[in-house]
């Protein structure tokens, strides 16, 4: 055979070899476009989820936080005045009123939740945007009467604006996170899944041109193998981030509905208190039993709030406390 068509053999074999890796490389193209494409919108629906679980949880908590404010400054501190001014309460005859030995004006659980009442007063009067969404938060998750937030609620009763956590509340990632606050040192805490976005690229450039095209191309194919696998990855982890995040919101909203149910009976008996010392005036010795047995369910019931608000949501570690479940089933 002629030695021209030798080499013409071997260039239209050649030319054939070509085309069919430039075939191959742009079917590996389109699919490694379509998968990065199926990884984006997967990541995307993961993220939007936990902006849903994010949004709501962070929602509970503030209302949490209000309420918590609300009472303090409203009920609270109706029946600290009025409670106060009982004189002669004769602690060694108040047997069956145990809370009376324990809860008085002169205990220290009377004395935290007085002051505690007159911060939230404070920043009621100065108004609750004054304190900022992250005070609010911690407000909603940390004990508001035993001290557990600082000097956090000592710098709100002035009216500096709060825009941020401060104090305790700082070092717990979950609700800094929820906050908008700047994290603690170790990253992103249990929203950690969130760095996987950081992998999900969108699909490499179109190059043009033979063998280097079908390399790319194939690359591209791999690389987007890996993104989906990253994408499937961080909606797992969506899906724990949102069970974690829905159990804190519907502890929350449980707290609050707690707090709300016993504020109306709570009014009611600081009500009857006040007609008793209205009509008897402010001696404990002048009450019949029924009048002293009335006051102390009002005792009753502001030690259970006290209690209430002496629990905290959540560990430093952002996982709900036991202590908030104890607190409802009891």
């Amino acid at each position: 055979m002629p030695i021209p068509f030798i080499v013409g053999g071997i260039a239209l074999a050649a030319g054939a070899t070509g085309i069919k890796k430039g075939l191959d490389a742009k079917r590996d193209m389109k699919e490694a476009k379509a998968i990065n494409q199926d990884s984006q919108n997967i990541a995307e629906e993961a993220e939007n989820f936990i902006a849903m679980a994010k949004g709501k949880t962070n929602e509970a908590i503030t209302a949490l936080g209000q309420e918590k404010i609300r009472l303090l400054s409203t009920s609270i501190s109706d029946f600290v005045a009025n409670f106060e001014k009982i004189k002669n309460i004769n602690l060694k005859e108040s047997s069956g009123i145990d809370e009376l030995i324990y809860f008085n004006s002169e205990s220290q659980g009377f004395i935290q939740l007085k002051e505690a009442s007159f911060e939230a007063r404070q920043i009621a009067v100065n108004g609750l945007a004054a304190i900022g969404s992250g005070a609010l938060l911690a407000y909603g998750t940390y004990s508001v009467v035993m001290g557990g937030l600082g000097g956090l609620l000592v710098t709100a009763t002035t009216g500096t604006a709060l825009t941020s956590l401060a104090g305790a509340a700082a070092t717990n990632a979950t609700l800094a996170w929820l906050g908008g606050g700047a994290l603690a040192a170790g990253g992103y805490g249990m929203a950690g899944g969130m760095m996987v976005l950081g992998g999900i690229v969108a699909g490499p450039a179109l190059a043009i041109g033979g063998a280097i095209f079908a390399s790319q191309a194939k690359a591209a194919l791999n690389n987007s193998y890996s993104n989906y696998d990253k994408a499937k990855a961080f909606k797992t982890q969506a899906k724990n981030i949102g069970i974690a995040l829905k159990a804190i919101c519907t502890r929350a909203n449980q707290l609050t509905e707690l707090l709300q149910r016993l504020d109306l009976y709570f009014v009611k008996q600081i009500e009857s208190m006040k007609n008793t010392i209205d009509l008897k005036g402010t001696d404990w010795q002048n009450y019949s039993k029924d009048e002293q047995t009335d006051i102390y369910k009002c005792v009753q019931a502001a030690h259970t709030i006290k209690t209430i608000l002496d629990a905290s949501l959540l560990k430093q570690d952002g996982q709900l406390d036991e202590i908030t479940n104890k607190v409802l089933e009891g």
